[in-house]
């Protein structure tokens, strides 16, 4: 009886040490940060590979920019076009263009005087019977006309030594704004033509080639961005009391001897069903919370993304 009892205490010592410790389980993660082709053209050209460390605002790709740029110089064109027609309302009319219209007034009043003299001389030629009545009635349509032009061309004068009027300045500056503004617009639409690093990071995929034509919003680029990896875990109910955002807490890394220090940033609220790789035919339909942890120590950035990673429970 003596001998069964301690068989029994040794078998029970040896499962003891076969247990193991209470994990909760999850994956390292990296920040994404995703480069999209927010317009459909063909791919020029292609600036990095795969793996590369690039910075913030590195071009990463260039998509077909020849349409918007003939747009660009388009607009440019017009823009200018407004400038000088704004430049010239604020000068003015020329002295030049004054002394022509001057002229011109001169010579109106000339072909007054001159038709009322015909129409003078007219009438006493009907009168000697020297003229037709056709004639003389003529003459008066002559002087009316001629003083309807003379009228013409002092208000043409007058509109000129009046200048511009503040309203058509003021309209030429509006269309100027007007063009500016949908300048800048395409500008920052040409800028998008070439896909830039939002954040440094690492070049992880460039789902497209050389000459391929991604669709509007299409992935074409995605970074590996932070200094160092994190570890998303799902936490068993039991062990979400204990956790406390902004405490550190010991993570073992698949492939790793050393255990790791990571800090807890967050843990969700609501609770999720476990992921199929924390899952045991114990507890399947077993809650988790989703907790998001930094890792703390420096030679953690050499780590990959996807490496299984377990928060170890029984010190909590």
């Amino acid at each position: 009886m003596r001998s069964r009892f301690f068989l029994c205490l040794i078998i029970a010592a040896v499962a003891g040490c076969g247990r193991t410790p209470p994990q909760a389980l999850g994956t390292l993660e990296w920040d994404r940060v995703n480069g999209r082709a927010l317009v459909s053209e063909v791919i020029t050209d292609i600036y990095v590979r795969e793996g590369d460390v690039v910075a913030a605002g590195s071009p990463l790709l260039k998509l077909d920019d020849r349409k918007i740029r003939a747009e660009v110089d388009s607009v440019k064109g017009k823009l200018q076009q407004a400038e000088w027609a704004l430049k010239e309302r604020i000068a003015g009319p020329r002295p030049q263009t004054i002394a022509e219209e001057r002229a011109r007034v001169a010579s109106a009043q000339a072909d007054v005087v001159n038709t009322r003299n015909v129409y003078e001389r007219r009438k006493g030629l009907y009168i000697k019977k020297h003229t037709s009545k056709e004639d003389l009635e003529q003459a008066p349509k002559d002087f009316q006309s001629a003083q309807a032009r003379l009228k013409e061309r002092s208000e043409a004068l007058a509109e000129l030594l009046a200048g511009t009027r503040v309203e058509q300045v003021e309209q030429s500056r509006a269309q100027v704004v007007s063009l500016k503004s949908e300048l800048a617009q395409l500008n920052l639409k040409l800028a998008d033509y070439t896909v830039k690093a939002a954040r440094r990071g690492r070049v992880d995929s460039l789902p497209f080639k050389l000459g391929d034509r991604p669709p509007v919003n299409a992935v074409v680029a995605t970074l590996l961005s932070g200094e160092k990896p994190w570890a998303r875990i799902y936490v068993p109910e039991p062990y979400r009391s204990k956790t406390t955002p902004g405490e550190s807490y010991p993570v073992m890394i698949d492939g790793q001897m050393d255990t790791f220090t990571a800090r807890l940033r967050t843990i969700s609220s609501e609770a999720s069903f476990t992921p199929y790789y924390a899952l045991s035919e114990k507890d399947r339909s077993r809650l988790v919370y989703v907790a998001e942890l930094d890792l703390l120590d420096d030679h953690a950035s050499r780590l990959t993304a996807g490496t299984p990673v377990q928060l170890l429970l029984e010190d909590l």
